[in-house]
């Protein structure tokens, strides 16, 4: 518990990650309010595109946070300290893990539920029975997407460790879901092939958000969310076996 309070206090001393996500919840909100004035007054708005601000840029941001409290430590030399303090670098690692993931799972509900109430207010009143808290299919996308989150902590964690350079994890947070991978998913006979395999065109089926998917994924919400947990986990493994056998 020592080494996660001390995770805790270096991310509340720190002003940038509160700025950070104040800008990320303003962007996310806005995302819903274009959705719900773009709405067709016959159309039909559903939580997950109501919150799609969450999930294409509130939960990259948060990957990205979270890999800064890794990378930034090692541009500051700080990483030597950390380990120092805490011999068993798994812990020190798996202590990031725990204090980004559960700081981004509670930003990304309060967001989609933030979310989901400003395009409540923006549709007609005929319109919001979808968007209704009574309305179970908005607390999955809120529990979807903050399991999103979680994993894409614990996935950035590892990136951070594994790269140790903050551009780098960037390149990697930004490129594959915007860049990578609908390139890939988009190619004649390769994308119906390696489509079902990318990270985030699996996070995307689970969290039902609604992207450029050109293929069918043959394992379903559940089989999808299990295998971006399956890549994070093996990402952030991999990352501990490294940094415990390399010197910092």
């Amino acid at each position: 518990m020592t080494t996660i309070n001390a995770e805790r206090i270096k991310l509340q001393t720190t002003r940038s990650p509160i700025w950070l996500i104040l800008v990320v919840a303003a962007v996310s909100l806005g995302f819903s309010a274009i959705q719900a004035v773009a709405l067709s007054p016959y159309g039909v708005l559903e939580p997950e595109r109501a919150a799609i601000g969450v999930s294409m840029f509130g939960v990259p941001v948060l990957m990205i946070l979270s890999a800064l409290s890794v990378t930034g430590e090692y541009r500051t030399g700080m990483i030597r300290a950390t380990f120092l303090a805490t011999p068993r670098r798994a812990w020190a690692l798996t202590s990031k893990a725990i204090v980004m993931a559960v700081v981004s799972a509670v930003v990304t509900a309060v967001m989609v539920v933030a979310a989901v109430g400003l395009a409540t207010a923006l549709v007609g009143e005929s319109q919001r029975a979808s968007l209704s808290f009574a309305n179970a299919e908005v607390w999955r996308a809120v529990g979807t997407m903050s399991l999103y989150a979680v994993l894409g902590a614990v996935l950035a964690i590892g990136l951070g460790a594994l790269l140790r350079h903050t551009a780098a994890v960037v390149a990697v947070v930004l490129l594959m879901p915007f860049v990578v991978e609908p390139v890939l998913g988009a190619l004649p006979e390769v994308g119906v092939r390696v489509g079902p395999w990318l990270p985030f065109a699996n996070a995307y089926t689970f969290t039902k958000t609604p992207w450029f998917q050109t293929f069918s994924m043959t394992w379903g919400a559940v089989g999808a969310a299990c295998y971006f947990a399956v890549v994070a986990g093996a990402v952030f493994v991999l990352a501990i076996a490294v940094v415990t056998r390399r010197d910092p």
